[in-house]
């Protein structure tokens, strides 16, 4: 596999084709995005189980939207099905990146409760955090943030590694410990592009907001389909 290093400017190449995909196919895509937000909603309101199946269901949904960008790319036609195709190919290797994800979020909020109580000064004062209590929320301001600050550092590597992993599992056939580590070092060698195509899209979510959310209809596809042509521009042994 060439994991290629693209030029900065392709973070700002990715938010405009991925709009360029969405504006090929803007029915299908709003029509596959509102049932995808349904499946979520629904799971939401699923006590617990619900809880475990959105982080392992998403790689299997995502693999199905870039199967519909790679037909899209190829002269087809992106269809409502496409969000289930995951279900029929790889899908196993996708639950099992979704797994992945699942417990490493896990070990991080651990190891986030546990550097708080440490850094807090024990069991008391996070049940006092827990139940609200301004004064407390107020005097450990500065610890709260590094916590916070620490456990976003160590969430990225996670975002890294599995960012590609569903597109170089079902559109590269590639197993799942090499497409995490493919993931990994592929936004590793591109990080300016993806800081660029980042700030961007965050910007654009905080657009898409205003409307009652109803920009997110483009948004997502817009991040959909800027993963698939970012992945076509990074791997190309697998493009």
């Amino acid at each position: 596999m060439n994991i290629r290093t693209v030029g900065t400017e392709r973070g700002m190449g990715w938010v405009a084709d991925g709009f360029d995909y969405f504006r090929r196919s803007a029915g299908i895509w709003i029509a596959i995005t509102v049932v995808w937000l349904v499946i979520f909603i629904v799971l939401g309101f699923l006590p617990f189980i619900g809880s475990l199946l959105s982080p392992l269901l998403t790689p299997v949904f995502a693999a199905g939207v870039l199967l519909g960008c790679k037909a899209l790319d190829e002269g087809g036609e992106l269809k409502l099905d496409h969000l289930f195709r995951g279900f029929s190919t790889h899908t196993a290797s996708l639950i099992l990146l979704g797994a992945l994800y699942l417990v490493s979020v896990m070990v991080l909020l651990i190891f986030m409760v546990i550097l708080a109580f440490v850094l807090l000064g024990g069991m008391d004062t996070l049940t006092q955090l827990m139940e609200g209590k301004p004064e407390q929320l107020l005097g450990n301001l500065p610890m709260l943030a590094v916590v916070t600050l620490i456990g976003l550092g160590l969430y990225v590597p996670i975002l890294m590694a599995l960012w590609f992993a569903p597109a170089l599992v079902a559109l590269g056939g590639t197993g799942v410990a090499d497409a995490v580590s493919a993931s990994f070092h592929g936004c590793l060698r591109n990080i300016m592009p993806f800081l660029i195509w980042g700030v961007v899209m965050l910007v654009l979510c905080l657009l898409a907001l205003i409307p009652f959310g109803l920009g997110l209809l483009v948004l997502v596809p817009m991040v959909w389909a800027g993963t698939y042509v970012a992945y076509k521009d990074i791997f190309s042994a697998s493009a």
